[in-house]
């Protein structure tokens, strides 16, 4: 019985070497000559392989070309290329010669019984010459007798497989099989090469995506700061183009006041002590704006180390540098602010105790009038002193204005006939040289305001002009009806969008810096020289603006003149005035005053002027006394002449009490700060008048004549 005929299977490691001629010196000079020519053909083929790879690595078709010599050349009936997919645990076809494989046979798991599979596991090369004798599914093409499979490696890396097949038993000869091996090693680096290229591609591909989709600017500089390349990002941040911006330098891109963090850095040079640089600096927008931007320029190194190029990163920070400044306007606002509030506070008490000393002055005058004959001469005189304290009075309302103490007696304005006082006014009493011009709406709508302060602070606007033309110009007034919308409203602005009256004047003068304009309305500060100026007449006129809801803002060019532009809102509808002056002459009466105040002066003159008209009068310095006296009803206290601010309990504690009284006093209310929203809370509380400081005696009998006269 024969024994069974056992395939010869030979494991071969792959390795990159010199084709040799076999040696057979036993051999025939026939076969040794077909040897030979056999050896020929593989060494043309190998030769052919190298050039192929070495033209073009990276296509897979050249990979079937390669099989399809190899396969002329041996005889064979079919040869293939694996290629290793390792996340997906599979060997697929790359391509193939010879007989057609079925899709199946073109991929391959990894962990199949197939004897490519066996060889990529072991990472050796095999060889079966008669398969039919191989176990089950090691060779399953039913054409092939024989197959050798080399795995093809870099180092220890399987990149796939190559096989070759033959129709016939023991058909793939040792030296077939030595070329398959040397091809084999060729592919394998080729593959490599494939793979490295690939990723360099994606490599490349992943970059320029970045480098030309991305939001960040990006650019690339020589050693000497010219411009190489630029992405999208950056050319759309200085409102160029991709292809304009190449060959620029970098320090003509930057502002001359900006440039010397950058200057002094590629100044250093390119040794390896150049660091990456960080500068926030302004560029230069083809429009010729500038453009805010952080830059970050970094050295690029070769692969020796040596450096190559400059990387340039901009960030576009404009946003946040006009945060900054809109922070550091509004906080310089706030200390402005509260400036003004420590400012206005000492104002309101110097106009407090100058009221005070004004009520003794106009009071004890008013006295004099009504004691002198009416044909007596002093009476030109105290009329003239009464005048003055009149005028004394008014400048301590601008300063009770300017510090906010008390809010305008607002009614319906005409405007346009406060603004035709004000050109009156200019045209009269302004050097001859200036030519004075009005532009007036025929018909302005009416404004809700206090005509004096009103017509105060545009004559202001019109002085400060004429100070700015010493030599002569033009003064222009103009006023005009204008609708506002919520975006042409400043931020400061108190009063909501809608109808506003604006008034512009403007001037050919001298102007004024940028610096200057963020500081003209600051109180105590002026453009003029010497004394000609205290500073107080813009800050007069933005109270006056503010406190009639409206806003002002200023222009200007050096040597070309300022404008002032001034917006009031449209009167909606009329405010009533609480009080009404009394001018009336002296009216006498019966009964006792007390009189509450806390300046010896101001009670002298009170109770004389009490007792002139014919009362009895009670005098305390403090809300306390002046409780306990209205308690005693001893004598009975009729009325009572408050004055608001004092030491002590405050005045609604003191009105409370008084009131309390029975039968309750009548309570009037004084005050040199005319503060008429207290004086609104104090009739409420059962006041029943208020008169403001100074007053004359005429003007306290008919309070306390109407007051006493109410049931």
């Amino acid at each position: 019985m024969a024994t069974p005929r056992r395939p010869r299977l030979e494991n071969r490691q792959t390795q990159a070497g010199a084709l040799v001629p076999p040696a057979q010196p036993d051999a025939s000079e026939d076969s040794i000559q077909a040897e030979l020519r056999s050896w020929g053909h593989h060494l043309h083929v190998m030769v052919e392989v190298s050039s192929i790879l070495t033209a073009d690595p990276g296509r897979e078709a050249i990979h079937e070309q390669i099989l399809s010599g190899l396969r002329g050349t041996t005889g064979l009936a079919h040869v293939a290329i694996y290629r290793l997919h390792p996340d997906e645990g599979v060997l697929r076809s790359v391509t193939e010669a010879g007989a057609a494989r079925s899709e199946a046979e073109q991929t391959l798991r990894l962990d199949g019984p197939g004897l490519v599979e066996l060889a990529a596991r072991r990472g050796e090369a095999i060889y079966i010459s008669d398969v039919t004798a191989a176990p089950p599914g090691l060779c399953g093409h039913p054409e092939t007798r024989s197959e050798y499979v080399v795995p093809l490696m870099v180092g220890q890396r399987l990149l796939g497989v190559l096989s070759i097949a033959s129709p016939e038993t023991d058909g793939i000869r040792g030296a077939t099989r030595n070329l398959a091996d040397h091809i084999a090693s060729q592919v394998a680096l080729a593959l490599e090469r494939t793979f490295l290229y690939g990723q360099l591609q994606d490599s490349e591909g992943r970059f320029r995506s970045i480098f030309e989709r991305t939001n960040i600017s990006i650019g690339l500089l020589s050693l000497e700061g010219a411009i190489l390349f630029v992405n999208p990002g950056l050319a759309r941040l200085l409102g160029s183009t991709t292809q304009e911006l190449p060959g620029r330098r970098l320090m003509d891109l930057v502002v001359a006041e900006d440039a010397g963090p950058v200057a002094a850095w590629f100044a250093r040079g390119c040794d390896g002590r150049r660091a990456s640089l960080i500068s926030e600096c302004r560029l230069l927008h083809t429009s010729g704006a500038v453009v805010w931007a952080m830059l970050t320029i970094s050295p690029l190194s070769d692969q020796v180390g040596e450096r190559s190029e400059i990387l340039l990163v901009a960030h576009d920070i404009q946003h946040r540098k006009r945060a900054e400044a809109e922070r550091a306007r509004l906080q310089e606002r706030l200390a402005q602010g509260q400036k003004m509030k420590a400012l206005g506070a000492l104002a309101g008490g110097v106009a407090h105790d100058f009221n005070n000393l004004l009520g003794v002055i106009s009071g004890y005058i008013s006295m004099l009038r009504t004691r002198l004959p009416r044909e007596d001469p002093l009476q030109q005189v105290v009329a003239t002193m009464q005048v003055s304290a009149g005028r004394a009075a008014e400048l301590t309302q601008q300063l009770l204005h300017f510090s906010r103490q008390e809010a305008p007696c607002l009614r319906h304005v005409n405007l346009l006939e406060s603004l035709n006082n004000v050109f009156k006014i200019v045209t009269q009493t302004f050097d001859r040289r200036i030519k004075i011009e009005r532009r007036f709406a025929p018909h302005l709508p009416p404004v809700m305001g206090d005509p004096g302060q009103l017509e105060l602070a545009l004559l202001n606007l019109c002085l400060n002009a004429r100070d700015a033309m010493p030599a002569g110009g033009t003064l222009t007034m103009e006023a005009s009806r204008v609708n506002l919308s919520l975006g042409e409203m400043p931020i400061e602005a108190a009063g909501p969008a809608g109808d506003y009256v604006r008034v512009v004047v403007r001037d050919t003068g001298q102007g004024m810096e940028g610096e200057m304009l963020g500081q003209i309305f600051e109180p105590f500060f002026t453009t003029k020289e010497g004394r000609k100026g205290v500073g107080l007449g813009l800050a007069l006129v933005q109270g006056t603006v503010v406190q009639h809801q409206g806003f002002i803002g200023v222009r200007s060019q050096l040597d070309r003149g300022s404008e002032f532009t001034v917006h009031l809102p449209v009167a909606s509808q009329p405010v009533a005035t609480a009080l009404e002056p009394v001018l009336e002459a002296a009216l006498h009466g019966r009964g006792t005053v007390l009189v509450v105040d806390d300046e010896p002066l101001m009670v002298d003159f009170s109770c004389a002027a009490v007792r002139e008209l014919g009362y009895s009068a009670l005098s305390s310095t403090d809300g306390r006394e002046a409780q306990l006296i209205c308690a005693q009803k001893s004598p009975p206290v009729d009325a009572v002449l408050l004055d608001m601010v004092m030491p002590g309990p405050s005045w609604e504690t003191t009105i409370k009490a008084i009131r309390a009284v029975k039968p309750p006093p009548k309570v009037i209310m004084t005050s040199g700060y005319n503060r008429e929203k207290e004086a609104k809370r104090g009739l409420e509380l059962g006041a029943a008048a208020f008169i403001g400081k100074p007053y004359t005696i005429e003007q306290l009998a008919r309070v306390l004549k109407k007051s006493l006269s109410c049931g």
